[in-house]
């Protein structure tokens, strides 16, 4: 029988989580197309331990390792990320992957959030106006990738607004997620979509129209989460 599937995590905020991620990647099976990580590699903008992240992973799988930014890969840091992690990056981006004789799409994205937060207003010019116009780009790119794969599957590191965010107060998931994004996902129903940021979240999976949502944050879940494909 074919197995397709890939492997997720997030929100290791290395080095804060970063014993708890070696030990979940601690008996994981080989076989997995991709590991995904679903952003915030690493805490407040520390770029020097990202490629522990990485290189935790690759010590115990010989996979390819694609990453969306979190909040707290900060921007200014991007560059030095993209040159030192070890990680494909995807900032708005499609990855095309081959395995058991089918095309998947990977497209990835930091997300976005009904309202920024206090400090994003403060220190981000146009926050709202960046939020708006990257649902746009996540719906276009989403729309590809159902044109041009066997399999579609969106990675972005704030939520969509789903019972994934169970466990956090109400009064913040409009801090936390999107619901214009709830409603690209019921509209391009790409066939999953892994996020992180929820660290309180009790519910692991949801689905919107029939799309599973993962959360993958790795404080939520305390584990890899293996995403069933195939």
């Amino acid at each position: 029988m074919v197995r397709l599937y890939l492997l997720a995590s997030a929100d290791i905020h290395a080095p804060r989580f970063l014993r708890e991620f070696r030990e979940a990647l601690r008996g994981v099976e080989e076989g997995a197309l991709a590991f995904l990580l679903a952003g915030d590699l690493v805490d407040k903008g520390k770029v020097e331990f990202c490629s522990a992240v990485t290189s935790s992973v690759s010590r115990v799988l010989d996979v390819p390792i694609y990453a969306v930014f979190g909040n707290e890969e900060y921007d200014e840091v991007k560059g030095r990320l993209v040159e030192t992690c070890g990680v494909t990056w995807l900032d708005d981006e499609i990855a095309y992957l081959e395995g058991e004789g089918k095309r998947v799409a990977i497209v990835g994205t930091r997300g976005s959030l009904d309202k920024p937060t206090t400090w994003q207003r403060r220190n981000v010019p146009g926050i709202e106006k960046i939020y708006s116009e990257r649902v746009e780009r996540v719906r276009a790119l989403l729309k590809e990738a159902v044109r041009s794969a066997d399999f579609v599957v969106l990675v972005t590191h704030y939520a969509p607004r789903c019972k994934t965010l169970e466990g956090e107060d109400k009064k913040i998931w409009p801090y936390l997620s999107s619901s214009k994004l709830t409603k690209v996902i019921a509209e391009v129903k790409p066939h999953a979509v892994i996020h992180g940021h929820v660290h309180g979240g009790t519910r692991p999976v949801d689905f919107i129209e029939g799309v599973p949502v993962y959360n993958v944050s790795l404080p939520a879940v305390k584990r890899i989460v293996k995403i069933q494909l195939v």
